[in-house]
């Protein structure tokens, strides 16, 4: 087990052939990193199952929902989410630039198929994608899956 991000170990063992298979995560795509190491990617867990976050949760206990701090990151994140749906140029602008290993031409077909498809600027999931998703989730220790809810920004 693994620090998120902490997989450059992983990585170095896969080379060196002490370990056969590794589950990695990476904010870049399976592909890239697959090329980068010469390595071949035998499953993607966002090819089986996806997950679009869309905003953040706070302990009333110890941030007030209401407080200006939690209304300036709601605000944010809505301003983000335009951005995706209504300047997905721009979005990939800012996705090169922050996954600095990819250019703006690499970051195109990632935004394309990871992130693009699965955000809405109103913050609404797509209950489609999430009960497909739980569906695949459940499938494997072979539980009952329930229907996603409705979910919005507030």
């Amino acid at each position: 087990m693994r620090q998120p991000g902490g997989y450059s170990m992983d990585l170095r063992l896969l080379r060196e052939g002490s370990i056969d298979a590794a589950f990695l995560g990476s904010t870049l795509s399976p592909e890239q990193v697959a090329e980068e190491e010469g390595f071949r990617v035998l499953a993607w867990v966002g090819d089986h199952f996806r997950i679009p976050t869309v905003g953040g949760a706070v302990d009333p206990a110890h941030h007030s929902p209401n407080s200006p701090a939690v209304q300036g990151l709601v605000r944010a994140d809505r301003r983000a989410l335009s951005t995706i749906v209504e300047r997905p140029g721009l979005a990939v602008d800012y996705l090169a630039g922050f996954l600095s290993r990819l250019t703006r031409e690499e970051a195109v077909p990632h935004f394309d198929k990871y992130i693009g498809p699965y955000f809405s600027a109103d913050g609404h999931v797509d209950l489609a994608v999430a009960d497909a998703t739980v569906a695949a989730v459940a499938a494997e220790p072979g539980v009952a899956a329930q229907p996603a809810e409705k979910i919005s920004l507030t």
